[in-house]
């Protein structure tokens, strides 16, 4: 028999962004057992939740949308990464080739994916690349508009919340957690755009596969 997990995760991967409305219409859970499971696979990073009261957005966290969908050859190892090791920030260094073997790479103590690449004479995690990527490719192309940008690097690669976004709609998508790279030193600044665009964080090994692809086809050198 299905679990109520279990048929909220499966509509959740039918219906992403989906309302309590909208999952008691699709689901038939409502009430307070409702409120209770989204509660508790919010708390336990299996979903994700955007925006406030009765607007609010529900959606599987990255890594487990990824586990529904991965290709049963992956190791059992690579359906372990959650939406906190995807943002990359704090993993701990581990020099390897960015290949979709050394992407499984983990750290053992910790099951955590701690990838490292090193570009342009740094190293970085995942998300912190693909910001630099992107600033480097700004920096090589100054006249590039926000349109030409999502061209070369487009919201296919990180399709929940776009590789990256204008600094006021980035706020918005995030809701209560960081999804993007905030900072003021962070943004990226854009000519003839008055906002500056945040690059997101939210990127786990799957997704980095396509990613480094239209990277290296740049012709950056990224290891």
């Amino acid at each position: 028999m299905q679990t109520t997990n279990d048929k909220l995760i499966a509509f959740l991967k039918e219906n992403p962004n989906a309302t309590k409305t909208a999952i008691t219409e699709g689901t038939e859970l409502k009430g307070l057992q409702l409120f209770n499971l989204l509660k508790k696979m919010v708390n336990d990073g299996q979903i994700t939740a955007t925006g406030e009261g009765n607007e609010t957005t529900y959606s599987l966290a990255e890594a487990d949308a990824e586990e529904l969908v991965v290709d049963e050859t992956e190791t059992e190892e690579q359906n372990l990464l959650t939406e906190e090791t995807a943002e990359g920030e704090n993993d701990e260094a581990v020099e390897t080739e960015a290949t979709p073997a050394a992407i499984k790479t983990k750290n053992k103590g910790t099951g955590r994916d701690t990838c490292k690449y090193k570009f342009g004479g740094a190293e970085y995690g995942k998300g912190p690349l693909v910001r630099a990527v992107i600033a480097k490719y700004i920096e090589d192309n100054p006249t590039t508009t926000f349109k030409q940008l999502q061209e070369v690097f487009p919201p296919t690669l990180m399709k929940r919340f776009g590789v990256f976004s204008n600094e006021s709609d980035a706020k918005k998508l995030s809701g209560s957690k960081p999804r993007y790279f905030m900072k003021a030193e962070q943004l990226i600044k854009i000519k003839g755009q008055k906002e500056p665009i945040a690059v997101c964080n939210q990127w786990t090994a799957a997704l980095m596969v396509n990613f480094l692809s239209v990277a290296k086809g740049l012709g950056y050198k990224i290891k």
